[in-house]
């Protein structure tokens, strides 16, 4: 077992995976991640690594020719090189949303690169993690999408839900497989014609949203349970090559574990005094972020008397109601080093929602340290994690 302290850049990484040139075509490029499956791609000129696309690069901005040279459109590259900790090379991952990274020497030449799937390999060998369960890190109460619906309405959840992947569920609500955005981009495409050849909203953004779930879903459904340890759900992830596993109890869905999980947990071991806060489902109004941030920080510092913050993922949903108002649904989740916490609350004031949920999140800590408080004043459970650590100590030593 390894500790993950110990783990830097290159003992994760793939050698040099596909790269383009910034004199390539967005057509070109475009053309070569369908064809090797590739979701992110670096830009290499000279041997060194110049930018960065992404699918989402060339969904975000429609707008485009399809003779546009990459140099155009690309992003600034993610710096990270050989020698960086696996926990930074996470926290770049988590802040960025990119699924993968090329890894870089001092001199900026590319040498490989990291992919969340690179990083589920190694988590069987992480010492801090062989104890650790599913349910503590897997997203409880999913959403999910019933297999005679249409994938128009399962792409629009991922968006609005900010996830790439959903349950299928029948009728009765028993899991019956899972859909995602590659397989609807991949088995539902609409043709693009001349005039729209200038418009990148064609095959890649607009597949027919008529098709139901049923005929593009993956069946049947890749399961865990909750009470699975992280590392063979890892394992079972990287054998079966997928990114997201449905925790089940009997027929009854509990919760979803994803690669994008696994990002979030090896951040939380980040060496720093402050809490890694994300916002997502917001855009634009930076007065909105700034005020949120103002939010959870006073309440964090309350929370920072109990518990040792981690990590604090926010996610905003709107929603249209009689075509004029839109009510707001604010979903927290808190990695601390007391476990994992979720809220949700939902109210026609963002603002008001992002209180409630804070409030909410407040009340269960300061709930479970009281209970806990009371707990080990107890002399039966005193005796009870007396042998506990007894047996502990026996086991290792075996």
């Amino acid at each position: 077992m390894t500790h993950i302290r110990d783990i830097k850049a290159k003992d994760v990484m793939s050698g040099k995976l596909r790269y383009t040139k910034p004199d390539e075509t967005i057509s070109d490029v475009i053309g070569m991640m369908r064809e090797h499956n590739l979701e992110e791609l670096p830009v290499v000129e000279d041997e060194e690594v110049v930018g960065f696309v992404s699918d989402n690069t060339f969904i975000d901005r429609r707008n485009l020719s399809f003779s546009t040279k990459i140099r155009h459109v690309m992003n600034p590259p993610p710096e990270v090189n050989l020698e960086d900790s696996l926990v930074r090379v996470c926290e770049m991952l988590l802040s960025s949303g990119y699924r993968g990274v090329p890894v870089t020497s001092e001199s900026g030449e590319y040498e490989g690169f990291i992919s969340r799937k690179d990083i589920s390999r190694i988590i069987p060998s992480i010492e801090e993690l062989k104890k650790t369960m599913v349910k503590d890190h897997m997203t409880p109460d999913p959403e999910t999408i019933r297999n005679d619906e249409h994938v128009g309405k399962a792409k629009a959840m991922m968006e609005r839900y900010d996830v790439r992947v959903l349950p299928v569920v029948d009728k009765h609500g028993i899991l019956i497989g899972m859909v995602g955005i590659q397989d609807i981009l991949d088995k539902v495409k609409r043709p693009i014609d001349r005039e729209e050849k200038g418009n990148m909203s064609g095959e890649i953004d607009s597949p027919r949203s008529d098709v139901e779930v049923d005929s593009v879903m993956s069946e049947p459904s890749i399961t865990t349970t909750p009470n699975t340890m992280i590392y063979d759900a890892a394992e079972k992830m990287n054998e079966e090559d997928i990114s997201t596993l449905v925790a089940i109890d009997g027929d009854e869905i509990k919760g979803v574990f994803t690669q994008f999980d696994l990002i979030e947990m090896i951040t939380s071991f980040r060496e720093t005094d402050q809490v890694f806060v994300q916002i997502s489902g917001l855009k634009g109004n930076h007065e909105v972020y700034d005020q949120m941030y103002d939010d959870i920080q006073r309440s964090l510092s309350k929370m920072n008397k109990v518990l040792n913050p981690l990590v604090l993922n926010v996610h905003v949903v709107s929603h249209q109601e009689g075509g004029t108002q839109t009510k707001y649904s604010v979903r927290l989740r808190f990695s601390t080093d007391y476990g994992m916490y979720y809220a949700k609350e939902v109210d026609w004031n963002m603002m008001k929602a992002m209180d409630k949920a804070l409030d909410s999140l407040e009340k269960r800590i300061f709930e479970d340290k009281e209970k806990k408080l009371q707990r080990n004043r107890d002399p039966k459970y005193q005796a009870f994690m007396s042998r506990k650590k007894r047996l502990d100590l026996e086991s290792e030593k075996d």
